[in-house]
């Protein structure tokens, strides 16, 4: 089981994605073009943190032995890249094409990790709180960037 520690921060990282969302869609100019900025800057730390948490699991004295299991060995390592360098070209977009595009890397990441973790997390019921609790994660910060990147389109 995770930690409560875990859930209640993970849970906690929430809070930015549901309330600068709805800023952009119901607040008053000037503050409507700073939560949209601050949500896309937000969702990208956010990709980028999902996808180092595959290093996370590798880090320490055993990551330099092989062991013939390519996620483990390299697959990993590669990925662990990907979401921050999708998030930072997302970056470079409009607001509602950046959210979509970060709202994608989230739910890629996603289906990664439902794949992948199991080659990286030995513990079953660990992994399978870890896995519940990134989905949940997942589908409110996916759906708060789409909500916004509709919202924003319409002005």
């Amino acid at each position: 089981m995770l930690a409560p520690i875990t859930k209640k921060l993970s849970y906690a990282g929430l809070i930015p994605f549901i309330l600068l969302s709805g800023l952009v869609q119901f607040a008053e100019s000037p503050w409507d073009f700073w939560a949209a900025n601050s949500l896309l800057l937000y969702s990208a730390s956010i990709a980028s943190f999902v996808g180092a948490l595959h290093w996370g699991t590798l880090l320490g004295p055993q990551s330099n032995q092989v062991t013939k299991n390519f996620w483990r060995d390299t697959g990993a390592w590669i990925w662990g890249v990907v979401p921050s360098l999708l998030a930072w070209a997302a970056l470079h977009l409009s607001f509602s094409s950046g959210y979509f595009v970060i709202a994608g890397t989230l739910l890629i990441a996603l289906l990664v990790d439902k794949q992948q973790f199991r080659h990286l997390i030995n513990d079953a019921e660990y992994l399978a709180d870890f896995l519940k609790m990134r989905t949940v994660l997942t589908l409110v910060a996916a759906a708060s960037l789409i909500w916004a990147g509709i919202a924003i389109q319409q002005f």
